[in-house]
C-alpha cells in the first residue's frame, strides 16, 4: 500500500494507491511522521481519504496476513502501530472525510470508520468479512464500529461477516450519506467547503482540538482547555483586525 498526498485550496487528499483493490500489505501502512506532517500543514482545513480507481480498500492482503501470522508477537506489534495511524486520522485537527467507492471491507472499513465523516457512492459495499475466513477484525473494527454505529451493528457485522450495500450502510449509521457515483467527489468537496467555509485554519484546528479533548482528557480538563483555546482564537481575531 502506498499513500499519495495532494493539497489544493485548503482541501487535502490522501489516496490509498495500490489498485485495483488497494489492499493493505501490512498493518503499519504509512510512516507516522509522514502522515502527521501532512495533517499539520498550516494551510490545510479539511481532508478527503479515498482509494485510487474503482475501490476504496478491499481489506488486507490474505497472503500478507498468513505471512505475518507466522510471527505472532511481531504481528501484534504491527497492529498496534497501525492503530496509532488510525488515531492520527481520528484525532486530526481538521475534518477528515472518507470518500467510499466500490469495496470498503475489513481493514478498508476500519480506515473509513476512523475518519470523522463517511460519504459513499451508490455502488459501495461495506463490511467486516473476517469471520467468514475464520478470523476477526483486528485493526480496530470491533471498537470503531461501536463508536460510529452502536454495539448491535458491530456485533452483527463482525460475527456474520456479511457485506452491506451503501443504502443499508446508511441505515445502520456506518455512512453519513449516499450519492450517485458520478457526483460523489463533487458532493464531498462541496460538503467540506461548506463546513469550513472561509474559516481561518487556526480556528478550524482549535475547534477540532477542543472536540477531541472531550474524548481524550478528563471532563474538567477538557473544559479548562476549551477556555484557553477560546482566548487563543479571540486574540488571533483581534490581531487580524476583526471587530
Amino acid at each position: 500500500m502506498k499513500l499519495r498526498y495532494d493539497l489544493a485550496d485548503g482541501i487535502g487528499r490522501i489516496t490509498l494507491a495500490a489498485p485495483p483493490r488497494n489492499l493493505l500489505d501490512r498493518p503499519e501502512f504509512e510512516d507516522r511522521s509522514v502522515l502527521e506532517a501532512f495533517l499539520s500543514r498550516p494551510e490545510l482545513t479539511a481532508v478527503l481519504v479515498q482509494g485510487e480507481g474503482r475501490h476504496f480498500c478491499a481489506g488486507a492482503s490474505l497472503d500478507s496476513v498468513r505471512r505475518l501470522s507466522e510471527q505472532p508477537a511481531a504481528l501484534e506489534q504491527a497492529l498496534v502501530r497501525g492503530k496509532v495511524l488510525l488515531d492520527v486520522l481520528g484525532y486530526a485537527n481538521v475534518p477528515v472525510l472518507a470518500l467510499i467507492r466500490g469495496a470498503c471491507l475489513g481493514a478498508g472499513l476500519e480506515i473509513a470508520l476512523a475518519c470523522h465523516f463517511r460519504m459513499a457512492s451508490e455502488n459501495a459495499i461495506l463490511g467486516l468479512p473476517e469471520a467468514g475466513l475464520g478470523l476477526m477484525p483486528g485493526f480496530g473494527g470491533t471498537i470503531l464500529a461501536q463508536e460510529v454505529a452502536g454495539r448491535a451493528v458491530a456485533i452483527d457485522l463482525a460475527l456474520s461477516g456479511r457485506m452491506v450495500g451503501a443504502l443499508e450502510a446508511q441505515q445502520l449509521g456506518l455512512v453519513d450519506s449516499v450519492e450517485p457515483t458520478s457526483a460523489l467527489e463533487r458532493k464531498a468537496v462541496a460538503f467540506l467547503r461548506a463546513l469550513v467555509r472561509e474559516r481561518p485554519p487556526e480556528l478550524v484546528r482549535a475547534i477540532m482540538q477542543s472536540i477531541h479533548n472531550a474524548r481524550r482528557l478528563p471532563r474538567g480538563e477538557a473544559l479548562t482547555r476549551e477556555g484557553a483555546l477560546f482566548v487563543q482564537v479571540a486574540r488571533a481575531r483581534l490581531e487580524r483586525g476583526e471587530s
